[in-house]
């Protein structure tokens, strides 16, 4: 069978969030960008629409996340 692409809902931290995740802020979805490295654990996260995100190490956020491997059309 063919490989296909499918989304996912995870739940992630500032540790496992990961470009390309899609996350679900007032209504709107917003892709990941760019991540960067902050002191204590914290990430600045940008948006292809330019907005930022910092999280810290508890935020815990619900993303969607595409994922590789799944057999089948679903």
């Amino acid at each position: 069978m063919a490989r296909s692409e499918k989304q996912v809902a995870i739940e992630v931290d500032a540790a496992s969030v990961l470009l390309g995740d899609e996350i679900q802020i007032g209504g709107r979805a917003l892709s990941v960008l760019d991540l960067v490295h902050l002191s204590g654990g914290c990430k600045r996260v940008t948006f292809t629409s330019g907005e930022t995100l910092i999280i810290t190490p508890r935020t815990t956020l619900a993303v969607l996340r595409t994922v590789k491997g799944w057999d089948g059309p679903c």
